[in-house]
Order: C-alpha cells, then sequence, then structure tokens
C-alpha cells in the first residue's frame, strides 16, 4: 500500500517479483481492495516496507553525455517477514529455486500528494541484505533506467544510410539485437546529418546513441516515466519557463549555487568526423586573449562528412562557451516546506524543463537577479524526516525577440 506523510506527500514503489501478484486470497484480501481472483500485475507494492529512497536523474554539466539514471531503495525485510531475503524459500516471493527480485525485474517509484506521478522507472539490477543480530534485516534494491540496459548491449556490424541523426537513432534502436520498444520512445526530428560510415562488430548501443546525441548537440536520456527521449538541438536552445523559483514570488529554495569563471569557458571547438581526414576548428580569438586557450575537443562523430556539419557544430559550441557567464548551478528544495501545489511541481519537473530562478539580496544592486535555465538533473532523497530535491541545472540561450528582447539580456542570444 501506498504511504502518506506527515509534510502530505503520498509515495507508492512497485516491484516486479517475476509472477503474477495481486490475486485473491481467501479470508485475507480485502473485498474492496486491488486484489483479483486471477491477479491482475506481476507488480507487488512493497511501500509499507520503504524506508529510504535515493533517486539520481541526468548529468552534471551540459557537455557530457546523460549517463543511466539510478534509484536505490531501502526495505524494512523483517517487518516484511523476509520477502525480500533471497535466502528465504518461504518467502511469497521465492519460485522456481530463486526469489523473484532479479536483475532486469522491472521498479516503479511514484510521489506527489497522490502518490500517481512517477519518479522513476526502471529495472532492478542488484539486492543487497544488511543482517543485524539478533534478527533484524533490510533489503537494499538497486535499479537503473533503460540507459543502464542499452549500455549492456552491442551492435552487429552494419552500414546505415545517410540520414538525420533522430533517424540514425531510430535506426539503432530498431536493430534485431536491439529490439528497443517503439512504445518506449519519444525521438524528435534532428537538424544534423548523420553519415553512411559503418558500425564495427560489437560496438555498444549506448556509446552510439550518445555519439549521435553529442553531434546533434541534443540530449539523450529517460524520463521519469521510462521513455527514451532524443531532444533535438533546437529543443534544448529554445523554450518557455514552466515554473519559477527562489525571489519573492518563486517555489522556495534552501540553498542556490552559481559558476562564474574560466572553468565555464571553451575558446577553441574541433570537432572531427568518423573516417573522416579534416577536423573543423572554431577559434575565439577576442576570448583566447583575454582567459588563455580552453579547448573541448569532439572526435568520431558521426556525421556527414561534408565539411559543413562538423564546422556548424563547432562554430555553435563555440558561441554558447566561448564567454564566462553568472550561471546558476543548482538549488535545493525541501518537499516538506511546501504547499500540495507545490510539491506536485516538484513531482513533475523533468530534464530539459525551462525554469525561471531568482535569487533576492538585502544588499547591493540589483536587488533580484531572473535566469532561466534548464533543467541538467534531478536528485530524491526521501527518508522518515523529509523530502529533499536537488536540481542541477544549465544555461540556456533564448531565441532573440525584435522588440522584446534587452540587448543586455544574458538570457538571449541571437543563436
Amino acid at each position: 500500500m501506498s504511504k502518506s506523510t506527515k509534510w502530505g506527500s503520498t509515495y507508492k514503489v512497485l516491484l516486479d517479483v517475476g509472477f503474477i501478484g495481486n490475486y485473491f486470497i481467501l479470508d485475507t484480501s480485502e473485498l474492496d481492495g486491488f486484489a483479483v481472483l486471477d491477479g491482475g500485475t506481476n507488480f507487488v507494492d512493497i511501500t509499507e516496507y520503504v524506508t529510504n529512497i535515493n533517486i539520481s536523474r541526468g548529468r552534471s554539466t551540459q557537455l557530457e553525455s546523460v549517463p543511466s539514471s539510478s534509484c536505490t531503495v531501502i526495505a524494512d525485510d523483517r517487518a516484511a517477514d523476509r520477502f525480500f531475503d533471497p535466502l528465504n524459500t518461504a518467502s511469497s516471493w521465492y519460485s522456481g529455486g530463486t526469489v523473484g527480485i532479479a536483475p532486469r525485474r522491472q521498479f516503479q517509484v511514484y510521489g506527489g500528494t497522490a502518490g500517481t506521478t512517477a519518479l522513476f522507472t526502471g529495472y532492478v539490477y542488484d539486492l543487497n541484505m544488511d543482517y543485524e543480530e539478533p534478527n533484524l534485516s533490510s533489503a537494499t534494491i538497486m535499479s537503473t533506467d533503460a540507459l543502464g540496459q542499452l549500455g549492456q548491449t552491442t551492435i552487429e556490424a552494419f552500414t546505415p544510410s545517410e540520414q538525420l541523426t533522430s533517424a540514425r537513432i531510430n535506426a539503432i534502436l530498431n536493430l534485431n539485437e536491439v529490439s528497443f520498444s517503439t512504445a518506449l520512445r519519444s525521438i524528435e526530428t534532428g537538424v544534423a546529418t548523420c553519415g553512411d560510415f559503418p558500425y564495427e562488430d560489437g560496438t555498444n548501443v549506448l556509446q552510439a546513441l550518445q555519439d549521435v546525441a553529442t553531434a546533434e548537440n541534443g540530449r539523450l536520456f529517460v524520463d521519469r516515466s521510462g521513455l527514451l527521449n532524443f531532444d533535438a538541438r533546437v529543443t534544448v536552445s529554445s523554450g518557455t519557463a514552466v515554473a519559477s523559483f527562489g525571489g519573492t514570488a518563486g517555489l522556495p529554495i534552501q540553498s542556490l549555487s552559481n559558476v562564474y569563471g574560466a572553468e565555464t569557458v571553451l575558446n577553441r571547438v574541433t570537432v572531427a568526423v568518423a573516417g573522416g581526414v579534416d577536423v573543423a576548428v572554431a577559434n575565439g580569438t577576442a576570448s583566447q586573449l583575454t582567459y588563455g586557450i580552453k579547448t573541448l575537443s569532439l572526435s568520431g562523430l558521426p556525421l556527414v562528412d561534408d565539411g559543413v556539419a562538423d564546422q556548424a557544430l563547432a562554430d555553435l559550441l563555440l558561441v554558447k562557451y566561448e564567454n564566462p557567464v553568472v550561471q546558476f548551478s543548482e538549488f535545493d528544495v525541501l518537499v516538506n516546506a511546501l504547499s500540495l501545489a507545490q510539491q506536485e511541481v516538484m513531482a513533475g519537473l523533468e530534464i530539459g524543463d525551462v525554469l525561471s530562478v531568482s535569487k533576492t539580496f538585502n544588499v547591493g544592486s540589483p536587488a533580484t537577479v531572473s535566469r532561466n535555465v534548464v533543467v541538467e538533473s534531478i536528485r530524491h532523497s526521501v527518508n522518515p524526516q523529509g523530502h529533499r530535491v536537488t536540481v542541477g541545472l544549465g544555461q540556456i540561450r533564448l531565441a532573440f525577440k525584435l522588440n522584446t528582447s534587452a540587448l543586455n539580456d544574458l538570457n538571449y542570444g541571437l543563436g
């Protein structure tokens, strides 16, 4: 059954234990409960035993590929009559010589005020048991998303046709040795074109997909509901804020960090196409004179070898990173302190969302600084004491609007 907390949120953790669950048990199941005569799902609701939930999704910087997400749940195994313990052959989840909590079993976590908003959807990859004498035991269930699964899959040698990055993503996912469900994809149409170079036998699927996302300067990730998303270049560089944080009117934040300095500067960008000979170079001469030469080198990208696509990517990255900007990088929100409506906003945040973040100061000028930023990572930490969400942020360049945008507004740019 789901768990409601003192701060108003409700959580639900569902686990596939490998056989039909939720079946009606005479003299045990409630007539108005979830159980049905022949069982209705492979998922078992383990929420009542869960004591801690930790979710980590997204990337640290916009120049990284998005790694697979992770979710770690700690459950009170003694309260569950040792149902989680693979040594307990009397467990209701024990079948066929093993407990049903096995790698690749599906795993889902829901939150929000009704416990129906997906926070994480993925697959179990590890189960650890900790015993404390005389008879205490706890289970730690670790899971990853679909990127983790793809990272353990390889491609057989094939040569694709010249195609858009979005078509290349689909072509890789459609391979027989990958067979990634079309129902679990959300692929935007790309703007860059991939070449017809061959993939070698044994190429890692996740690496191949991430290389395409890098060539697009887009984003490849699995969202909180389990969909594999490919965000194209246009989406990454534009958007409208879905929520406001900080300042006098936004959702309250506990802490806010910003970065400003040479570590945010890249003023020489080189891009090399897979199988190509020439290297596209973009130099920010003025930036190099001021801050020194800071190089970003990208190689082996699956772009078409036409001398245009690689140069366009190099130029794009140079414009974005050649000068330092004051960038809000991360903020913390304590869900306990939020209204019910605000809790729903937090539960629904997704990687790629555009936010407006403000900081108000007691001294100095201006009194309030606001920035539009894009969500690059989301981390949830839930325990009996509270629920803290840490949101990692990235720079966003919104399209310049004639007669609207201020010339000195750092949120806007012509590119």
